[in-house]
């Protein structure tokens, strides 16, 4: 008993003794700070492998599916004969996909491929390296052309890399070569203006002319990679009727963003959307229903961010799934460079017009409300 007493005497008086006695606690810092370094190394190596080892399996099961798929159709004879080999391979890859979506983009990528890459192996079909869509929908790319000699046959190039029902090159006002490259190197629709109409009167007008399902927004001043605009088109495959460009990511701090900038931000706050930030009809890539373009008017598509108001009075789902740096890489004009410019100025007058037609459909004060103040009382 007494033996005991004393274990747990000296039991106590050694943990009062290392309670009193500890390390210091620069040692307790480093050791820990090494080991959640070594522990986040392991994390982001796990991850990275997880990755890996996804993307292999579904690049696996896509080969396999894709050979199956053109073996099937070529045992039933189910080809449809007006499709392209290209139309084909995505209708059944479109098949496929349904059972396992969504994907990450960059498995998506390699998915797809390995799918083009097993079909085309039975079928002898090359596809290159063309990237196939998430959807069966109709799709139409709508490029604006005014003296764009230099980048549009990048432009050009990166289109053909999708499998689309139309594209439509809008080239006004153009002193250059672009309308013979454009003519010599594609067989879109090429409507020409003699005159410079403005990027959103060129929209507003493919727009209207197009007749596919899904119209997706481009500039020929530069290219686009297939890839990134996938996501745009995929955003209306699954039910948006508006995708925008995520331009968040590079406008930087609020105060050092410009008037351009700031006035987009405010008109989505006036209509509620505060969950659009600056994104806007106004900056490309972006992509919609035809039914949408329908619904809002051609003719107000020529104003982006009035029909931008327009479509969010009238309901529609509209989302920023991507970003693409039009920033950056925005070529510089004569008409577009320096603080107050004619580009901005034109910009700034298009919100003012979007204003004006906020406060038609929603009141003077917008979504911004009296609060407390009930000022019918004044009237009395």
């Amino acid at each position: 008993m007494a033996n005991r007493k004393r274990r747990r005497i000296a039991k106590g008086f050694s943990n009062s003794f290392r309670r009193k006695f500890k390390p210091p606690k620069k040692s307790i810092r480093k050791k820990k700070r090494n080991y959640d370094h070594e522990t986040e190394f392991r994390q982001t190596s796990s991850k990275q492998l997880n990755t890996e080892r996804v993307s292999n399996y579904w690049k696996e099961r896509a080969y396999t599916a894709g050979y199956q798929a053109a073996t099937a159709e070529e045992s039933s004879r189910s080809a449809e004969k007006e499709m392209s080999p290209y139309q084909q391979v995505n209708k059944s890859w479109n098949r496929w996909y349904q059972s396992v979506k969504p994907l990450p983009w960059p498995v998506y990528y390699a998915t797809a491929a390995k799918f083009a890459e097993g079909y085309c192996k039975h079928s002898k079909v090359y596809f290159g390296n063309r990237v196939l869509l998430p959807t069966d929908k109709t799709v139409a790319a709508i490029v604006m052309v005014m003296n764009e000699k230099d980048t549009i046959l990048q432009v050009i190039e990166q289109l053909h890399r999708m499998t689309l029902h139309e594209i439509i090159f809008v080239v006004n006002g153009s002193t250059d070569e672009s309308f013979e490259m454009i003519r010599n190197q594609s067989n879109a629709v090429i409507i020409h203006y003699q005159q410079a109409l403005g990027h959103d009167v060129g929209r507003a007008i493919g727009a209207k002319l197009a007749d596919s399902d899904i119209l997706l927004f481009l500039d020929g001043d530069f290219p686009v990679l297939a890839e990134h605009l996938v996501p745009f088109i995929d955003a209306i495959e699954r039910g948006m009727d508006i995708a925008l460009n995520n331009i968040s990511p590079y406008i930087g701090l609020f105060s050092g963003r410009d008037y351009v900038t700031t006035v987009k931000e405010f008109i989505n706050r006036s209509m509620s959307r505060e969950d659009l930030e600056a994104n806007s009809l106004t900056a490309v890539p972006h992509a919609m229903r035809k039914e949408a373009a329908r619904i809002i008017g051609y003719g107000n598509l020529a104003v982006p961010p009035k029909a931008q108001v327009i479509a969010i009075e009238k309901g529609l789902s509209i989302n920023a799934p991507a970003s693409v740096d039009v920033i950056t890489r925005n070529r510089l004009r004569t008409r577009n460079v320096g603080p107050y410019n004619a580009v901005s100025d034109m910009i700034i007058g298009d919100h003012i017009e979007a204003l004006k037609t906020a406060i038609d459909l929603k009141g003077s004060r917008l979504s911004f409300k009296d609060q407390i103040r009930h000022r019918q009382i004044t009237k009395v």
